[in-house]
Protein backbone atom coordinates (compact mmCIF):
# COMPACT_ATOMS: atom_id res chain seq x y z
CA UNK A 1 0.00 0.00 0.00
CA UNK A 2 1.25 3.57 -0.68
CA UNK A 3 2.25 6.12 2.16
CA UNK A 4 0.26 9.04 2.34
CA UNK A 5 3.49 11.36 0.91
CA UNK A 6 3.37 9.05 -2.36
CA UNK A 7 -0.08 9.34 -2.99
CA UNK A 8 -0.28 13.08 -2.39
CA UNK A 9 3.11 12.94 -4.93
CA UNK A 10 0.45 10.76 -7.18
CA UNK A 11 -1.99 12.91 -7.41
CA UNK A 12 0.48 16.39 -7.86
CA UNK A 13 1.25 14.76 -11.22
CA UNK A 14 -1.66 13.76 -12.19
CA UNK A 15 -3.27 17.88 -11.70
CA UNK A 16 -0.29 19.17 -12.89
CA UNK A 17 0.44 17.01 -15.94
CA UNK A 18 -2.97 15.81 -16.80
CA UNK A 19 -5.31 19.00 -16.30
CA UNK A 20 -7.36 16.85 -13.43
CA UNK A 21 -9.55 18.99 -10.86
CA UNK A 22 -7.50 18.53 -7.91
CA UNK A 23 -10.94 17.79 -5.73
CA UNK A 24 -12.16 15.19 -7.75
CA UNK A 25 -8.57 13.27 -7.91
CA UNK A 26 -8.19 13.37 -4.62
CA UNK A 27 -11.39 12.37 -4.00
CA UNK A 28 -11.09 9.14 -6.17
CA UNK A 29 -7.76 8.49 -4.62
CA UNK A 30 -9.00 8.75 -1.12
CA UNK A 31 -11.36 6.55 -1.69
CA UNK A 32 -8.94 4.14 -3.03
CA UNK A 33 -6.22 4.41 -0.81
CA UNK A 34 -7.27 2.71 2.71
CA UNK A 35 -5.62 5.19 4.66
CA UNK A 36 -6.66 6.14 8.28
CA UNK A 37 -8.40 9.86 9.00
CA UNK A 38 -5.14 11.39 9.90
CA UNK A 39 -3.39 10.14 6.75
CA UNK A 40 -6.09 11.43 4.56
CA UNK A 41 -5.84 15.29 6.41
CA UNK A 42 -1.95 15.04 5.48
CA UNK A 43 -2.56 13.91 1.87
CA UNK A 44 -4.85 17.20 1.50
CA UNK A 45 -2.95 18.97 3.05
CA UNK A 46 0.22 18.53 0.68
CA UNK A 47 -2.20 18.40 -2.26
CA UNK A 48 -3.80 21.87 -2.17
CA UNK A 49 -0.84 23.36 -0.33
CA UNK A 50 1.50 22.91 -3.41
CA UNK A 51 -1.05 24.46 -5.63
CA UNK A 52 -2.05 27.17 -3.13
CA UNK A 53 1.51 28.49 -3.02
CA UNK A 54 3.63 26.93 -5.91
CA UNK A 55 5.05 29.95 -6.89
CA UNK A 56 6.23 30.72 -3.07
CA UNK A 57 7.83 27.07 -3.36
CA UNK A 58 9.08 27.56 -6.93
CA UNK A 59 11.03 30.79 -5.72
CA UNK A 60 12.52 28.87 -2.62
CA UNK A 61 13.67 26.05 -4.97
CA UNK A 62 15.26 28.37 -7.65
CA UNK A 63 17.07 30.20 -4.97
CA UNK A 64 18.79 27.03 -3.98
CA UNK A 65 19.23 25.07 -6.67
CA UNK A 66 21.95 24.96 -9.35
CA UNK A 67 19.72 24.76 -12.14
CA UNK A 68 17.56 27.08 -13.18
CA UNK A 69 13.81 26.15 -12.74
CA UNK A 70 12.99 25.34 -16.26
CA UNK A 71 15.42 23.07 -16.68
CA UNK A 72 13.99 20.74 -13.90
CA UNK A 73 12.32 17.86 -14.82
CA UNK A 74 8.96 18.40 -14.13
CA UNK A 75 8.42 15.07 -12.18
CA UNK A 76 11.20 15.96 -10.16
CA UNK A 77 10.18 19.70 -9.88
CA UNK A 78 7.06 18.57 -7.97
CA UNK A 79 8.85 16.25 -5.42
CA UNK A 80 10.71 19.48 -4.45
CA UNK A 81 7.31 21.06 -3.88
CA UNK A 82 5.68 18.89 -1.78
CA UNK A 83 9.57 18.91 0.11
CA UNK A 84 9.97 22.30 0.79
CA UNK A 85 6.09 22.86 1.45
CA UNK A 86 6.85 20.42 4.43
CA UNK A 87 9.65 22.45 5.29
CA UNK A 88 8.30 26.66 4.70
CA UNK A 89 4.78 25.85 5.75
CA UNK A 90 4.24 23.15 7.68
CA UNK A 91 7.07 23.30 9.83
CA UNK A 92 8.06 19.60 9.44
CA UNK A 93 11.75 18.84 10.63
CA UNK A 94 13.85 19.14 7.89
CA UNK A 95 15.82 15.60 8.49
CA UNK A 96 12.23 13.84 7.87
CA UNK A 97 11.03 15.71 4.93
CA UNK A 98 14.65 15.35 2.97
CA UNK A 99 14.74 11.96 4.32
CA UNK A 100 11.18 11.01 2.87
CA UNK A 101 11.48 12.74 -0.04
CA UNK A 102 14.87 11.61 -1.51
CA UNK A 103 13.50 7.62 -0.44
CA UNK A 104 10.52 8.55 -2.85
CA UNK A 105 12.93 10.08 -5.61
CA UNK A 106 15.07 6.63 -5.13
CA UNK A 107 11.51 4.62 -5.38
CA UNK A 108 10.09 6.63 -8.31
CA UNK A 109 12.40 8.57 -10.25
CA UNK A 110 16.55 8.18 -11.38
CA UNK A 111 19.54 8.39 -8.83
CA UNK A 112 20.71 11.37 -10.67
CA UNK A 113 17.06 13.39 -8.85
CA UNK A 114 17.43 12.02 -5.84
CA UNK A 115 21.09 13.39 -4.99
CA UNK A 116 19.78 16.49 -6.46
CA UNK A 117 16.26 16.32 -4.77
CA UNK A 118 18.37 16.08 -1.66
CA UNK A 119 21.20 18.86 -2.46
CA UNK A 120 17.80 21.44 -2.35
CA UNK A 121 16.31 20.56 0.20
CA UNK A 122 19.41 20.32 2.10
CA UNK A 123 20.44 23.57 1.01
CA UNK A 124 16.84 25.04 1.84
CA UNK A 125 16.30 24.19 4.97
CA UNK A 126 19.13 25.58 6.01
CA UNK A 127 19.25 28.99 4.15
CA UNK A 128 15.38 29.68 4.24
CA UNK A 129 15.47 31.97 7.46
CA UNK A 130 17.81 34.06 5.74
CA UNK A 131 16.36 34.42 2.26
CA UNK A 132 15.16 37.37 0.64
CA UNK A 133 11.86 37.64 -1.26
CA UNK A 134 10.72 40.19 -3.52
CA UNK A 135 10.60 44.15 -2.15
CA UNK A 136 7.19 45.20 -1.24
CA UNK A 137 8.27 48.59 -3.81
CA UNK A 138 7.74 45.70 -6.42
CA UNK A 139 4.12 45.51 -5.78
CA UNK A 140 2.99 42.78 -8.74
CA UNK A 141 6.46 41.16 -8.17
CA UNK A 142 5.31 40.93 -4.78
CA UNK A 143 2.44 39.74 -4.58
CA UNK A 144 3.24 37.17 -7.65
CA UNK A 145 5.77 35.39 -5.43
CA UNK A 146 4.65 35.90 -1.89
CA UNK A 147 1.24 35.18 -2.16
CA UNK A 148 1.69 32.50 -5.32
CA UNK A 149 -0.64 34.37 -8.24
CA UNK A 150 0.30 34.04 -11.67
CA UNK A 151 1.91 37.32 -12.80
CA UNK A 152 -1.48 38.50 -15.54
CA UNK A 153 -4.14 37.62 -12.69
CA UNK A 154 -1.97 39.63 -10.35
CA UNK A 155 -1.98 42.26 -13.05
CA UNK A 156 -5.75 42.06 -13.19
CA UNK A 157 -6.37 42.06 -9.85
CA UNK A 158 -4.37 45.61 -9.25
CA UNK A 159 -6.50 46.82 -12.03
CA UNK A 160 -9.71 46.44 -10.59
CA UNK A 161 -8.76 47.57 -7.08
CA UNK A 162 -5.88 49.76 -4.90
CA UNK A 163 -3.18 47.81 -3.55
CA UNK A 164 -4.43 46.88 -0.13
CA UNK A 165 -7.73 45.24 -1.40
CA UNK A 166 -5.31 43.61 -3.93
CA UNK A 167 -2.55 41.92 -1.11
CA UNK A 168 -6.18 40.86 1.23
CA UNK A 169 -7.55 39.11 -1.75
CA UNK A 170 -4.61 37.30 -2.89
CA UNK A 171 -4.05 36.57 1.11
CA UNK A 172 -7.61 35.27 1.08
CA UNK A 173 -7.32 33.07 -1.66
CA UNK A 174 -4.69 31.55 -0.17
CA UNK A 175 -6.93 30.63 3.47
CA UNK A 176 -9.40 28.22 2.91
CA UNK A 177 -11.20 27.29 6.54
CA UNK A 178 -13.38 24.71 5.97
CA UNK A 179 -16.47 23.69 3.60
CA UNK A 180 -19.74 25.53 3.49
CA UNK A 181 -22.80 23.68 3.73
CA UNK A 182 -26.74 24.43 3.47
CA UNK A 183 -28.67 22.58 4.80
CA UNK A 184 -32.15 21.07 3.30
CA UNK A 185 -35.31 22.11 5.49
CA UNK A 186 -37.18 19.22 5.21
CA UNK A 187 -34.68 17.29 6.87
CA UNK A 188 -32.53 18.81 9.04
CA UNK A 189 -32.39 21.89 11.02
CA UNK A 190 -29.28 24.10 12.08
CA UNK A 191 -29.35 22.77 15.70
CA UNK A 192 -29.70 19.08 14.32
CA UNK A 193 -26.55 19.46 12.17
CA UNK A 194 -24.34 21.01 14.40
CA UNK A 195 -25.42 18.58 16.83
CA UNK A 196 -24.60 15.57 14.32
CA UNK A 197 -21.28 17.47 13.24
CA UNK A 198 -20.19 17.91 17.03
CA UNK A 199 -21.10 14.46 17.58
CA UNK A 200 -18.19 13.02 15.28
CA UNK A 201 -15.76 15.38 16.90
CA UNK A 202 -16.13 18.38 14.07
CA UNK A 203 -17.10 21.50 14.26
CA UNK A 204 -19.26 23.90 12.40
CA UNK A 205 -20.32 27.80 12.43
CA UNK A 206 -23.53 29.76 11.78
CA UNK A 207 -23.67 32.03 8.83
CA UNK A 208 -24.12 35.15 9.80
CA UNK A 209 -26.13 35.73 6.56
CA UNK A 210 -28.01 32.69 5.84
CA UNK A 211 -29.81 30.92 8.31
CA UNK A 212 -29.66 27.61 6.13
CA UNK A 213 -25.94 27.28 5.73
CA UNK A 214 -23.27 26.54 8.17
CA UNK A 215 -19.88 27.69 7.78
CA UNK A 216 -16.21 26.85 8.65
CA UNK A 217 -17.29 23.17 8.56
CA UNK A 218 -14.65 20.38 9.29
CA UNK A 219 -15.61 16.65 9.99
CA UNK A 220 -14.35 13.34 9.06
CA UNK A 221 -15.18 12.27 5.33
CA UNK A 222 -17.32 9.49 6.41
CA UNK A 223 -19.57 11.48 8.58
CA UNK A 224 -19.95 14.74 5.83
CA UNK A 225 -20.70 11.88 2.97
CA UNK A 226 -23.63 10.22 5.41
CA UNK A 227 -24.96 13.47 5.56
CA UNK A 228 -25.42 14.02 1.98
CA UNK A 229 -26.29 10.71 1.51
CA UNK A 230 -29.36 11.29 3.90
CA UNK A 231 -30.13 14.85 2.02
CA UNK A 232 -29.52 16.46 5.49
CA UNK A 233 -27.29 19.12 3.48
CA UNK A 234 -25.22 20.05 0.15
CA UNK A 235 -21.69 21.29 -0.11
CA UNK A 236 -22.51 24.85 -1.31
CA UNK A 237 -20.81 28.27 -0.87
CA UNK A 238 -22.74 31.21 0.78
CA UNK A 239 -22.64 33.17 -2.31
CA UNK A 240 -24.46 30.46 -4.68
CA UNK A 241 -26.42 30.32 -1.79
CA UNK A 242 -26.80 33.92 -2.50
CA UNK A 243 -27.73 34.07 -6.31
CA UNK A 244 -30.83 32.33 -5.31
CA UNK A 245 -32.75 35.41 -3.48
CA UNK A 246 -31.47 37.26 -6.01
CA UNK A 247 -33.79 35.29 -8.47
CA UNK A 248 -36.63 35.64 -5.63
CA UNK A 249 -38.85 32.57 -6.91
CA UNK A 250 -42.12 33.01 -4.99
CA UNK A 251 -45.07 30.27 -5.19
CA UNK A 252 -46.43 29.63 -7.99
CA UNK A 253 -44.53 30.98 -10.30
CA UNK A 254 -41.90 29.07 -13.20
CA UNK A 255 -37.98 29.58 -12.66
CA UNK A 256 -35.40 28.29 -15.44
CA UNK A 257 -31.76 27.64 -14.74
CA UNK A 258 -30.28 27.32 -17.53
CA UNK A 259 -27.30 26.21 -16.68
CA UNK A 260 -28.25 24.02 -14.41
CA UNK A 261 -25.62 20.90 -13.34
CA UNK A 262 -24.67 19.97 -10.60
CA UNK A 263 -27.80 21.00 -9.25
CA UNK A 264 -27.14 23.73 -5.87
CA UNK A 265 -28.79 26.43 -6.83
CA UNK A 266 -31.39 24.55 -8.98
CA UNK A 267 -32.55 22.70 -5.71
CA UNK A 268 -31.89 25.93 -4.09
CA UNK A 269 -34.69 27.26 -5.81
CA UNK A 270 -37.29 24.75 -5.87
CA UNK A 271 -36.77 24.89 -2.12
CA UNK A 272 -36.61 28.53 -1.71
CA UNK A 273 -40.50 28.68 -4.02
CA UNK A 274 -41.85 25.98 -2.10
CA UNK A 275 -43.80 23.21 -3.43
CA UNK A 276 -45.73 25.10 -5.89
CA UNK A 277 -43.10 26.88 -7.50
CA UNK A 278 -42.09 25.02 -10.67
CA UNK A 279 -38.07 24.96 -11.33
CA UNK A 280 -36.97 23.53 -15.04
CA UNK A 281 -33.54 22.56 -14.71
CA UNK A 282 -31.79 22.96 -18.03
CA UNK A 283 -28.09 21.79 -19.17
CA UNK A 284 -25.96 20.16 -21.79
CA UNK A 285 -23.98 17.97 -20.41
CA UNK A 286 -24.71 13.99 -20.16
CA UNK A 287 -22.65 13.28 -17.24
CA UNK A 288 -23.75 16.60 -15.24
CA UNK A 289 -27.52 16.21 -15.92
CA UNK A 290 -26.64 12.62 -14.05
CA UNK A 291 -25.24 14.10 -10.72
CA UNK A 292 -27.75 16.84 -10.90
CA UNK A 293 -30.93 13.92 -11.03
CA UNK A 294 -28.99 12.48 -8.09
CA UNK A 295 -28.67 15.29 -6.23
CA UNK A 296 -32.65 16.28 -6.57
CA UNK A 297 -33.00 12.42 -5.48
CA UNK A 298 -31.00 12.64 -2.53
CA UNK A 299 -33.12 16.00 -1.26
CA UNK A 300 -36.32 14.47 -1.76
CA UNK A 301 -37.24 18.11 -4.07
CA UNK A 302 -40.57 17.05 -6.23
CA UNK A 303 -40.61 20.92 -8.10
CA UNK A 304 -37.52 20.21 -10.47
CA UNK A 305 -38.17 19.60 -14.06
CA UNK A 306 -34.31 17.74 -15.60
CA UNK A 307 -34.27 18.92 -18.99
CA UNK A 308 -31.38 18.32 -21.77
CA UNK A 309 -30.47 21.35 -23.74
CA UNK A 310 -28.38 24.62 -24.54
CA UNK A 311 -28.70 27.74 -22.53
CA UNK A 312 -27.88 29.59 -25.63
CA UNK A 313 -31.08 27.84 -28.05
CA UNK A 314 -33.42 27.68 -24.83
CA UNK A 315 -36.48 28.56 -26.77
CA UNK A 316 -36.05 24.99 -28.41
CA UNK A 317 -36.41 23.44 -24.89
CA UNK A 318 -38.79 25.72 -22.71
CA UNK A 319 -41.58 26.59 -24.55
CA UNK A 320 -43.58 29.18 -23.16
CA UNK A 321 -42.15 32.98 -21.33
CA UNK A 322 -41.07 32.30 -17.58
CA UNK A 323 -41.51 34.09 -14.31
CA UNK A 324 -37.38 33.98 -14.18
CA UNK A 325 -34.53 32.73 -16.09
CA UNK A 326 -31.32 32.07 -13.59
CA UNK A 327 -28.10 31.73 -15.58
CA UNK A 328 -25.19 30.88 -13.95
CA UNK A 329 -22.75 31.27 -16.59
CA UNK A 330 -19.18 29.19 -17.46
CA UNK A 331 -16.41 31.39 -16.55
CA UNK A 332 -13.15 31.79 -15.20
CA UNK A 333 -13.64 30.76 -12.12
CA UNK A 334 -11.44 33.05 -10.37
CA UNK A 335 -13.65 33.87 -7.38
CA UNK A 336 -13.28 30.37 -6.04
CA UNK A 337 -9.17 29.88 -6.16
CA UNK A 338 -10.05 29.14 -2.06
CA UNK A 339 -11.46 25.87 -3.25
CA UNK A 340 -10.05 25.15 -6.50
CA UNK A 341 -6.07 26.53 -6.30
CA UNK A 342 -5.26 24.86 -9.66
CA UNK A 343 -7.01 27.40 -11.68
CA UNK A 344 -4.77 30.10 -11.09
CA UNK A 345 -1.81 27.65 -12.81
CA UNK A 346 -4.96 26.80 -15.44
CA UNK A 347 -6.35 29.97 -16.48
CA UNK A 348 -4.63 31.82 -19.05
CA UNK A 349 -5.32 35.39 -19.49
CA UNK A 350 -6.55 34.46 -23.34
CA UNK A 351 -8.75 32.45 -21.94
CA UNK A 352 -10.87 35.35 -20.48
CA UNK A 353 -12.02 36.93 -24.01
CA UNK A 354 -13.76 33.64 -25.29
CA UNK A 355 -15.50 33.02 -22.13
CA UNK A 356 -17.36 36.79 -22.35
CA UNK A 357 -18.39 36.19 -25.81
CA UNK A 358 -19.97 32.54 -24.74
CA UNK A 359 -21.66 34.76 -21.82
CA UNK A 360 -23.22 37.17 -24.13
CA UNK A 361 -24.29 34.47 -26.09
CA UNK A 362 -26.16 32.61 -23.50
CA UNK A 363 -27.90 35.23 -22.04
CA UNK A 364 -28.96 36.31 -25.18
CA UNK A 365 -30.36 32.77 -26.03
CA UNK A 366 -32.04 32.98 -22.77
CA UNK A 367 -33.65 36.54 -23.01
CA UNK A 368 -36.43 35.82 -25.29
CA UNK A 369 -37.80 33.40 -22.66
CA UNK A 370 -38.47 35.72 -19.90
CA UNK A 371 -41.58 37.01 -19.94
CA UNK A 372 -42.71 41.21 -19.81
CA UNK A 373 -42.21 42.01 -16.37
CA UNK A 374 -39.90 38.87 -15.52
CA UNK A 375 -36.79 38.41 -14.18
CA UNK A 376 -33.25 37.32 -15.95
CA UNK A 377 -30.55 36.87 -13.55
CA UNK A 378 -27.13 36.42 -14.55
CA UNK A 379 -24.19 35.35 -12.29
CA UNK A 380 -20.43 34.14 -12.23
CA UNK A 381 -17.85 33.32 -9.78
CA UNK A 382 -15.27 35.36 -10.98
CA UNK A 383 -14.59 39.47 -10.76
CA UNK A 384 -12.54 39.98 -14.10
CA UNK A 385 -14.54 43.19 -15.73
CA UNK A 386 -14.70 41.41 -18.87
CA UNK A 387 -17.04 38.56 -17.81
CA UNK A 388 -19.03 40.72 -15.23
CA UNK A 389 -19.60 44.77 -16.26
CA UNK A 390 -18.64 44.36 -19.72
CA UNK A 391 -20.53 41.18 -20.67
CA UNK A 392 -23.47 42.95 -18.70
CA UNK A 393 -23.37 46.37 -20.46
CA UNK A 394 -23.00 44.74 -23.58
CA UNK A 395 -26.12 42.41 -23.10
CA UNK A 396 -28.44 45.46 -22.53
CA UNK A 397 -26.67 47.66 -25.75
CA UNK A 398 -28.20 44.47 -27.52
CA UNK A 399 -32.05 44.21 -25.55
CA UNK A 400 -32.70 47.53 -25.01
CA UNK A 401 -36.12 45.98 -23.16
CA UNK A 402 -34.05 44.88 -20.07
CA UNK A 403 -32.62 46.70 -17.14
CA UNK A 404 -30.82 46.62 -14.03
CA UNK A 405 -32.49 46.47 -11.04
CA UNK A 406 -31.15 47.38 -7.68
CA UNK A 407 -31.32 43.36 -5.90
CA UNK A 408 -30.91 45.44 -2.62
CA UNK A 409 -34.87 44.03 -1.71
CA UNK A 410 -33.61 40.76 -1.95
CA UNK A 411 -30.34 40.46 -0.38
CA UNK A 412 -29.79 39.09 3.48
CA UNK A 413 -29.75 42.80 5.27
CA UNK A 414 -25.95 41.94 5.83
CA UNK A 415 -25.21 42.44 2.71
CA UNK A 416 -27.15 45.08 1.13
CA UNK A 417 -24.92 47.33 1.21
CA UNK A 418 -22.10 46.26 -0.57
CA UNK A 419 -24.37 46.40 -3.85
CA UNK A 420 -22.51 48.47 -6.56
CA UNK A 421 -23.61 52.06 -7.52
CA UNK A 422 -23.70 50.09 -11.41
CA UNK A 423 -27.18 47.99 -9.66
CA UNK A 424 -25.01 44.62 -9.56
CA UNK A 425 -23.48 42.90 -6.72
CA UNK A 426 -19.73 41.86 -6.49
CA UNK A 427 -18.97 39.35 -3.55
CA UNK A 428 -15.35 38.59 -2.58
CA UNK A 429 -13.30 35.99 -0.55
CA UNK A 430 -11.49 38.93 1.54
CA UNK A 431 -14.28 41.37 1.87
CA UNK A 432 -17.42 38.79 2.41
CA UNK A 433 -15.58 35.43 3.48
CA UNK A 434 -17.36 33.84 0.88
CA UNK A 435 -16.60 32.69 -2.86
CA UNK A 436 -15.99 35.53 -5.50
CA UNK A 437 -19.43 35.97 -7.39
CA UNK A 438 -20.85 38.51 -9.66
CA UNK A 439 -24.63 39.09 -9.53
CA UNK A 440 -27.02 41.22 -11.43
CA UNK A 441 -30.51 41.16 -11.77
CA UNK A 442 -32.38 42.57 -14.57
CA UNK A 443 -35.91 43.06 -15.61
CA UNK A 444 -37.69 42.87 -18.82
CA UNK A 445 -40.35 46.00 -20.18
Amino acid sequence: MLDAREIAYNITRRVNAEGGYLSLILQYGMDRSGLDSRDRALVAELVYGVQRHRNRLDYIIKSFSRRPLDEIEPEVLDLLRLGVYQISEMRVPAHASVNEAVSLADKRLHRGAASFVNAVLRAAAVGLESLRWPSRDDFPSYLETVYSHPRWMVENILGCMDKGEAEALCAADNDFRGLTLRMNPSRADREMLMAEIAKCGGRARASPYLAEALVKVNLPREQLLGFLEKGYCVVQDESSMVVGYVVHPVPGSTIVDACAAPGGKATHLAQLGGDTCRVIAVDKNPGRLEALRKAVGRLGVRNVDIRAGDAARLLEYVAGPVDAILLDAPCSGLGTLRRNPELKWRRLPEDIAPLAELQLALLDGCAGVVRPGGVLVYSVCTFTREETVEVMEGFLNLHRGFRLEDPSPYLPPALRESVEPGGYIQLMPHSHSMEGMFIARLVRA
